[in-house]
């Protein structure tokens, strides 16, 4: 979809005489930031804050101000990178570590993977591979070097735009925005009549596309938990080694630690077969009532 650049760019001409000053984008909240007008753009603007430029998206831009007083120490000039628009600028910065938004529920830090029509592809530290609407990014800022490609590559969907990434997920469990009261999590069943259906327990949710911020698979938190439970697993197995070998050594069995560890796991397994016998439950339920 192409924009009407000149509209655009006309609809914030008072920028061009702040261009080069300090000045401070909204008024309060997290995205709030005090620094240089460093660059002006067809759909978004560029903010030296100390060594860093972060890149805001203009429409969502709800005010600006300008220091008069000059009350802030002129920083050294950092050279900004050069896009057309936000969507050309977002795919500059694939392979690189970025800040989506500078605060809020929707603020993420992560590695970009690709940058879509109308998504991008983020890899973060807890929640793994999230989907984001890029409509909904408020500002973006990377950091200067590209991550480093020797890590085993990522494994994400990839689609046209992001109602694609939307089909991908059906019959998962995803999460649906990242926080605040429009955070959701269940069964993504179907996209019918202009919504997404989502089924949790006895609850069946329908959310318009538009106010859909990200998505992912699975749980929030979920790749940080199974991170930390791996590494626990992996301690767990180095401590049974050693006491393996200290048995061997002095006669004495561990014969404790490792009936502690079965249990453990045994424990886990039940509890995991029975929450995925109780989300089949619910979704079998809830189809049988949508075709009466």
């Amino acid at each position: 979809m192409r924009r009407n650049t000149n509209r655009q760019r006309s609809d914030y001409n008072f920028l061009n005489s702040m261009e080069g000053k300090v000045i401070t984008v909204y008024r309060g909240g997290p995205e709030s930031k005090t620094g240089r007008l460093a660059d002006i753009k067809s759909d978004y603007i560029a903010l030296q804050v100390d060594n860093k430029i972060i890149y805001y998206q203009w429409k969502h831009v709800k005010s600006v101000t300008e220091d008069t007083n000059n009350t802030l120490s002129p920083a050294e000039a950092i050279e900004c990178e050069e896009a057309d628009d936000f969507h050309e600028l977002i795919r500059q910065m694939i392979s690189r570590t970025v800040q989506l938004n500078q605060g809020g529920p929707e603020s993420k830090k992560g590695r970009l993977h690709e940058a879509g029509d109308d998504f991008l592809v983020l890899e973060t530290e807890d929640d793994g591979i999230v989907y984001f609407n890029t409509d909904h990014i408020k500002s973006v800022s990377a950091e200067n070097t590209e991550d480093d490609e020797a890590d085993e590559p990522a494994d994400y969907e990839m689609a046209d735009d992001f109602h694609g990434i939307f089909k991908s997920m059906t019959h998962k469990w995803v999460s649906i925005n990242r926080g605040g009261p429009e955070a959701v999590e269940g069964i993504l069943v179907d996209n019918s009549e202009g919504h997404y259906t989502l089924v949790k327990d006895k609850e069946v949710l329908r959310i318009h596309p538009f106010h859909i911020k990200s998505i992912s698979a699975g749980s929030k938190g979920a790749a940080k938990q199974d991170e930390e439970q791996n590494e626990k697993d992996s301690a767990e197995e180095k401590s049974e080694e050693v006491s393996h070998t200290s048995s061997k050594r002095t006669g004495t069995s561990s014969r404790s630690s490792r009936s502690s560890r079965s249990h453990q796991s045994s424990k886990r397994s039940k509890e995991d077969s029975y929450n995925y016998g109780k989300v089949l439950r619910t979704v079998d339920y809830r189809w049988k009532r949508g075709r009466k």
